[in-house]
């Protein structure tokens, strides 16, 4: 998947991928909501790329 920021054609990595289409499983691909996961996970809101690394690895319960 390739988006566009800042006026350039940026590569999506496979896992940020998989891990939105895990997250908004009932979105398309060109769903806002589909997109704003693809941006908050590659760092462009202004979030650490580490600790968005370690947030995707981590399971988190729907009900505790």
């Amino acid at each position: 998947m390739i988006i566009d920021y800042d006026y350039k054609q940026i590569e999506v990595p496979y896992e940020i991928i998989e891990y939105c289409d895990y997250f908004t499983y009932d979105a398309k691909r060109e769903d806002l909501r589909y997109m704003d996961c693809i941006y908050m996970n590659m760092g462009y809101y202004g979030n650490d790329p580490t600790h968005l690394k370690e947030m995707r690895k981590r399971i988190m319960p729907v009900f505790e």
